[in-house]
């Protein structure tokens, strides 16, 4: 697992990426989407690839780590984290590295994530990743 952690972290600073998803030394994915997009397209059409994996995230809140919790991912690297997602994270047992940890994730506006904002009041993650994969596939998403 830390191997994979190493590859995703080396990967995320060298290629630009904004996610990285490695397993068994492997990397299995390489998006540059803004956002969730590239997370909510795995969740809605291939969750079993985050399932064991080590994933390399720019930004991550608690939308994403309600997501990387439910599938099973074992270990996480990333450039930003938000206390809420640091809660979850913890909580699910996922190992967790981050450079910079910040009271919540911001919408280019300056406002609350509207990810973020959505799954804040769910202490049931089961329900909140119910509700992002909804939103997202009424984004159009997936």
């Amino acid at each position: 697992m830390l191997d994979d952690l190493m590859l995703v972290r080396k990967a995320l600073t060298e290629s630009g990426a904004n996610l990285i998803i490695a397993r068994r030394g492997e990397i299995l994915f390489m998006g540059w989407s803004k956002g969730l997009r590239d997370l909510a397209n795995i969740a809605l059409g291939n969750p079993d690839m985050l399932d064991g994996s080590s994933v390399a995230d720019r930004i991550i809140g608690k939308a994403a780590a309600m997501i990387y919790s439910v599938n099973n991912v074992k270990a996480i690297y990333a450039l930003t984290l938000s206390r809420h997602a640091l809660e979850e994270l913890k909580g699910s047992g996922i190992k967790i590295y981050y450079e910079r940890l910040v009271p919540y994730i911001e919408a280019p506006g300056g406002e609350v994530c509207p990810f973020e904002k959505l799954v804040l009041e769910f202490s049931d993650r089961d329900e909140a990743y119910r509700r992002l994969l909804e939103r997202f596939r009424k984004l159009g998403w997936g």
